[in-house]
């Protein structure tokens, strides 16, 4: 059954969407979605009412974020310029109003009008809206995050401009509103507890002696300059009506009466459904422009002297600031991929990926999302922390691995389910549902980056005794009679929590291959073992994926494919998307380490998935009825190293163009991916499930931790490093990425040798040849370029002649130059 507020904000909503024509109301671009194809469909397994459903935004959970570095609160963009600080009470918009006619421009009613929305630059995180009227009246709104005093706590400022863009005299009123609902939605209330915060705005204050704003218990919106009008609105009589909400409101005020209220405060202990509105007047022509600047507070301020901090600082040197940390942060440090110009996007969206990994992190804890998923998770954190080490954002991973990953490692002498609760990586989620991959994700990733730190770091042998060692006997000690990790919900998205997953068993096999060999690097004695436990996972795979696959074909499947487990057999179904990970982020195919066969069967499980499950990106209907990006990347990546580049190249269009979806003209994402892709937004409504889907949050972590790997990947990567170390160059670009005249590389980018590797590669398509200068390497690693030009005719490596090899050109280590002709 619904809550009061939650059927109360169902009918406001839906009101004010089918009266908008009389009067307008900002309903939310979220909303207008469901209404656009409503349907009294809803998970019911997560809500309790199709009213829950919808003040949670369960369906089209799209924004823009900005944020500061390494702080706690992110704040949410709407397509309209909506403002929402993730844990507070309300959301700012901004619209127009004209007295004279009476006449109220929203930008989430853009009727006549229209809306743009960039961020100004790829490393910068401001946010663009800009809104043109019917009337040529335009507002541009600036919003950017940045902390301010000697505390350095969190401030959004919004800064709006007004002008005449064809430079006729245009007077009206400038407005501010301050709302409950935002771009995230209303109140999250499910059936698993996830509440964000309470965000019913119960009580709304102004004060006008210091120009702010109070919402509930918290500070609101400060503004610069003070509003000449303002009106702050409520439910003073506890009315039921839903009617009242929208007559009684600053948008009826405005359109009816031409004047806002007047009130100071109201209250609405309801629904939670106060507003209020603050209004200057503005008169532009020619090129004039009228500026007003809001600041948010986001960490916790109060007080007088919080006041006086919160203001000390003129906007615009606060603007400035924020340019050169991120300035100086993405294009100065840090991997910085060269990329030709028919694919520079891909190097702007690197850049912006970086970032929001960056805000993402909490004191040191990448966190996968700013909303429901802004929470600590191993598993997320792995691949993120992987993902920073490996574009020069060492800091973060050394702090998200070395710090807050031993807090994660439990300690007691309980049990977790029927696995011991001592040597078990993991918090709540972990241990709640039953996610036994976490070891094995928490050794890879460790191991991973002791080897991209080096040898003097001695990150590893810092953690090696208990973090490694232990964690590794857990594994070795907590599997079912078959040798394999017990049945849990390690990754939700592959199957149900009753049945064992091989996207665990792959998982614990790479950690201990991480142990083993780090304990080999420290020269600890415990090798013999950790290869033991290695070695007993490989055998308890190998055999499990060996009776899946002949039992298959015993019952007459023609297709061969990996799925997700062992209680699995035949299910040709998304829940196979595990399989990829065996390729990356693993690379257990590197020496066959599962042997030949199941390489072989692995390989052909991407083709099975690349048959069924991909249009354009990965549609993962055994879970969510929604493309995957993250998954869409996971593929693209597994093709990248199984050798098929253009595969990947495919997924990878596919995926940079969801990172900017599109509904009706309006942008829904600035080039950012949500954990899911909803079909209708993916197709503009050309494709719109009966059933209902699900989507997490936005921008979601590891797809920008995905991302950053692949497009690293593709300028190059390692192999064999415990063996015959070799580095591939440009594996992944493709040949019309590179005109004539053009170049590719890196400069200074971290290894997994421990020391940093710079190449500059060069194509003549007139003369057919290609040019590769090393700047630097690692010592004593030999290169390996996949040439996609043509069959290769001849090589030389400083002045020498190599023995052509197919379209593999194999140079040797300590070359600085080498170049090829191709037919």
């Amino acid at each position: 059954m619904a809550q009061t507020h939650e059927w109360m904000f169902y009918e406001v909503m839906w009101r004010g969407w089918t009266g908008r024509d009389r009067v307008p109301y900002p309903v939310p671009w979220w909303a207008q979605q469901a209404f656009r194809r409503w349907s009294d469909d809803f998970d019911s397994g997560t809500y309790e009412s199709k009213e829950a459903a919808l003040a949670s935004n369960a369906l089209y959970r799209y924004w823009h974020m900005v944020g500061v570095k390494d702080h706690r609160q992110e704040s949410l963009i709407g397509q309209a310029g909506e403002i929402e600080p993730v844990y507070d009470k309300y959301c700012l918009s901004f619209f127009l109003h004209d007295p004279a006619t009476g006449t109220l421009r929203l930008p989430q009613l853009p009727e006549g009008g229209r809306v743009e929305q960039r961020m100004e630059a790829p490393h910068l995180p401001v946010a663009l809206t800009t809104f043109r009227t019917p009337e040529d009246v335009e507002f541009v709104q600036r919003t950017f995050a940045v902390p301010v005093g000697p505390r350095q706590r969190d401030l959004v400022v919004t800064r709006v401009t007004v002008g005449s863009p064809t430079g006729q005299l245009r007077e009206g009123l400038l407005c501010a509103a301050v709302l409950p609902a935002g771009p995230s939605g209303f109140q999250r209330h499910d059936r698993n507890g996830r509440h964000i915060t309470d965000r019913r705005l119960t009580f709304l204050r102004h004060l006008p002696n210091e120009q702010r704003v109070e919402t509930n218990t918290g500070w609101g919106p400060v503004f610069d300059t003070a509003p000449e009008q303002f009106g702050v609105y409520g439910n003073p009589d506890f009315t039921l009506d839903p009617d009242a909400y929208l007559t009684r409101s600053p948008f009826h005020d405005l359109v009816v009466g031409g004047k806002l209220n007047g009130a100071l405060e109201a209250q609405d202990q309801v629904a939670g459904l106060c507003s209020a509105v603050f209004a200057w007047p503005f008169r532009v022509a020619e090129d004039e422009v009228f500026e007003i600047a809001v600041r948010i507070p986001v960490d916790g301020f109060d007080g007088p002297g919080d006041l006086a901090e919160l203001r000390g600082t003129p906007t615009a040197e606060l603007e400035a600031t924020n340019g050169e940390f991120w300035s100086a942060k993405l294009l100065e440090q840090g991997l910085q991929p060269e990329l030709p110009r028919p694919v520079a996007h891909l190097t702007d969206l690197f850049r912006q990926a970086r970032s929001q990994l960056l805000i993402l992190s909490d004191h040191g804890e990448i966190h996968p999302g700013p909303t429901v998923y802004d929470s600590f998770w191993i598993r997320d954190s792995s691949v993120e922390a992987t993902a920073c080490s490996l574009v020069g954002d060492a800091a973060l991973a050394e702090r998200q691995l070395g710090t807050h990953y031993p807090l994660r490692f439990n300690r007691g002498t309980g049990r977790i389910g029927p696995c011991a609760e001592y040597g078990f990586y993991g918090g709540p989620h972990e241990k709640d549902d039953r996610e036994w991959d976490s070891n094995g994700q928490a050794l890879w990733a460790i191991g991973r980056y002791d080897r991209t730190s080096g040898p003097r770091t001695a990150f590893g042998a810092k953690l090696y005794v208990p973090y490694v060692l232990d964690a590794a006997r857990w594994i070795r000690d907590n599997r079912d009679p078959y040798g394999l990790l017990h049945s849990g919900w390690s990754a939700e998205h592959l199957g149900e929590r009753d049945k064992p997953h091989y996207w665990d068993d792959l998982w614990a096999l790479a950690g201990l291959y991480e142990a083993a060999r780090l304990a080999e690097r420290i020269g600890a004695p415990e090798v013999p073992e950790l290869w033991g436990a290695f070695d007993d996972v490989k055998r308890a795979t190998g055999d499990s994926v060996r009776w899946v696959l002949g039992e298959q074909r015993r019952r007459g499947a023609w297709e061969t494919y990996i799925p997700t487990g062992p209680a699995d057999v035949g299910r040709l179904d998304s829940t196979m998307i595990g399989a990829a990970a065996y390729f990356h982020p693993l690379r257990l195919h590197m020496g066959s380490k599962l042997g030949d066969d199941i390489d072989l069967a692995a390989r052909f499980t991407l083709d099975t998935m690349y048959a069924h499950f991909v249009t354009g990106g990965f549609r993962h209907d055994a879970a969510w009825y929604a493309y995957g990006p993250y998954l869409t990347m996971q593929l693209a990546h597994a093709y990248l190293l199984a050798g098929n580049p253009e595969r990947m190249d495919a997924l990878l269009g596919w995926t940079v163009g969801a990172g900017f979806p599109e509904v009706a003209g309006r942008s829904a994402a600035l080039g950012a991916w949500n954990e899911q892709h909803a079909y209708p937004v993916a197709s503009d409504f050309a494709e719109v499930p009966y059933s209902r889907w699900y989507m997490g949050d936005i921008p979601h972590g590891w797809a920008a931790a995905e991302y950053l790997l692949l497009i690293r990947d593709i300028l190059f990567f390692e192999a064999d490093e415990d063996r015959d170390r070799h580095l591939y160059i440009a594996p992944g670009v493709r040949p019309h990425w590179v005109p004539g005249g053009e170049r590719v590389g890196v400069d200074a980018a971290p290894t997994l040798f421990g020391s940093p590797f710079g190449y500059r590669l060069g194509h003549d398509p007139a003369e057919r040849t290609v040019t590769v200068e090393i700047t630097e390497a690692p010592e004593g690693v030999r290169f390996v370029y996949p040439c996609a030009f043509g069959e290769v005719r001849s090589v030389h490596a400083d002045g020498r002649e190599l023995p052509v090899t197919g379209r593999d050109v194999r140079v040797p280590a300590g070359t600085r130059r080498f170049s090829l002709t191709y037919a």
